[in-house]
């Protein structure tokens, strides 16, 4: 096929693309503009999702790192709330921007290696798929992530093309891919694919070669070590709690094959980049092998970026519960493969028709997604409706605060069963309480075991419990924590009519914290 043919970006877009690269940068860079300020003022009406909220808990306890991630999320959101307060925009502006200049790298990077027009197709497509373009607007470590790995293919393409420009500068470069490399391990352990795949594709280019028997890359590996060394400085401060629950942690969660998980994992891709895209990103992942393996630069740099990634989470899937979000830096190379072959097709009516269609049933779906929260009349199986309801929780178990406290005494600690209950009462309470999760009833809770000393005294406690994921032994847990235990009224958030759950309270007199559960040994689910 032309698209993979060892042809250079020059020749292969030929005078025509050459020329209509000022307008292909124009639109991007419109179109770019546009989204990022709708997605700014869409971000501001939209409760936080339970992780997001989760997050910024760990920007109000900064740290080197934490235990289920590393860092840069909690930054990046403590930057921004300290620049704009606490609110839903402040927790997402770093992801709006983010998304923003992952467009532009997208565009670059599909531009370097084929035409202005494959670039500007496949930052259309990262936009038109929930896990981008959804993404764009929910602050996860996946967003940092995912924009320092696409940087560091922008750059790993000058020091392992044939083309590459400025040969002199390639020390510099390589000390900017150690920094990316760095700052991507600093977002998700994900990360630690992309160091064996920038050895690898230098590896297997004859200008990589040629740069591994210089020091350069070797002192780029120590610059993204440095840059990683947070992990590393709290990770030896907790007895190695992060690096346990990433390894020994999951591998406890391992229950043997499990078939119907496959199934799970692949629709959940099929949503998150939509079915058709999903088909085409498939499709282009095979097809760049044979042109990688017979030497085509470009083909096997997209190949080595995507394909470890996808084969890995597909091996993994039988085993364990294989999350939407996680696959996420692996479709980057194969979405400039897949607007590669549509292009170069895109007077083929049918292929046409099909990208169309991908293109357009994706961006539906975003839309969708996007106005479920303002739209009661859109259809969505509330039970997963995880950004609908939390001012209605947090305003009940205000009054429920302000009716079981004594005067003159310490409010009561406010205990949310589960990580995603406590993290966003702890934002939507409207003192922004110090909130606990399952630790305070002696359970494993995740961060929130390493937080206690930011827990003041507290005679009594509030627990609130969702039905989606049940106190189970209410009566006995609590009875081990509480001198004394009274039901409060359980309350039923709704979207519009619509009920999503119930929560239910409990008034805990005399609470006891001690007995709790610590870090990897206790079972914990974070993305």
């Amino acid at each position: 096929m032309k698209w993979m043919a060892g042809a250079s970006p020059e020749q292969a877009m030929g005078a025509a693309d050459a020329s209509s690269a000022p307008v292909w940068t124009r639109r991007v860079l419109v179109a770019s503009g546009v989204l990022a300020v709708l997605r700014l003022l869409y971000s501001a009406q939209v409760e936080l999702a339970p992780q997001e909220a989760y997050y910024w808990q760990y920007a109000r306890h900064l740290d080197w790192s934490y235990f289920d991630h590393p860092p840069m999320c909690a930054w990046l959101i403590g930057l921004s709330v300290k620049l704009v307060g606490v609110s839903e925009l402040g927790v997402r502006i770093p992801s709006v921007v983010s998304m923003t200049l992952l467009t532009w790298l997208l565009y670059s990077l599909g531009k370097r290696l084929y035409s202005p027009a494959v670039g500007a197709l496949a930052a259309l497509a990262a936009n038109a798929t929930v896990l981008f373009g959804l993404g764009a607007v929910v602050m996860t470590p996946d967003v940092p992530l995912v924009l320092c790995w696409t940087a560091a293919l922008r750059v790993l393409c000058e020091l392992v093309l044939p083309d590459g420009k400025g040969a002199g500068r390639g020390g510099f470069r390589w000390y900017v891919l150690g920094a990316l490399c760095g700052f991507a391990m600093l977002s998700k352990y994900t990360a630690a694919l992309l160091p064996p795949q920038i050895l690898l594709t230098a590896l297997l280019s004859p200008r990589g070669r040629a740069s591994l028997r210089s020091p350069h890359p070797y002192l780029a590996l120590l610059v993204a070590l440095a840059v990683f060394s947070p992990v590393f400085i709290w990770n030896a401060q907790h007895d190695w709690a992060s690096f346990a629950f990433q390894t020994r942690g999951r591998m406890r969660t391992v229950h043997g094959l499990q078939p119907h998980l496959v199934g799970r994992y692949l629709g959940l891709q099929a949503v998150a980049v939509g079915p058709l895209l999903y088909l085409s990103l498939l499709l282009s992942a095979i097809l760049l092998v044979k042109p990688a393996l017979r030497g085509d630069s470009r083909a096997r740099l997209l190949c080595i970026a995507s394909l470890p990634g996808l084969l890995i989470f597909s091996g993994v899937s039988p085993l364990h519960w294989v999350k939407m979000n996680w696959v996420a830096p692996a479709y980057i190379g194969v979405f400039v493969a897949t607007a590669a072959r549509w292009h170069e097709g895109w007077r083929v009516q049918g292929r046409k028709l099909y990208a169309s269609l991908a293109l357009g049933t994706g961006a539906l779906l975003v839309l969708g997604m996007y106005l479920m929260p303002l739209w009661p009349a859109i259809p969505f199986k509330e039970k997963d409706n995880l950004v609908s309801g939390w001012s209605q929780l947090a305003r009940h178990v205000q009054v429920q605060r302000e009716r079981v406290g004594t005067p003159g005494a310490p409010p009561p600690l406010v205990v949310g069963w589960g990580y995603k209950t406590a993290s966003e009462l702890a934002f939507y309470l409207p003192d922004h309480p110090e909130t606990q999760s399952d630790p305070a009833l002696g359970g494993s809770g995740l961060a929130y075991d390493f937080w206690w000393d930011s827990i003041g005294p507290h005679s009594d406690a509030l627990v609130v419990a969702d039905d989606r994921q049940p106190l189970r032994d209410a009566s006995t847990r609590l009875a081990a924590h509480c001198d004394e235990v009274r039901p409060l009224p359980p309350v039923t958030v709704t979207r519009g009519e619509r009920p999503v759950t119930t929560y239910r309270l409990w008034h805990c007199q005399g609470w006891r914290r001690e007995g709790r559960e610590r870090g990897a040994t206790a079972p914990g689910r974070s993305g």
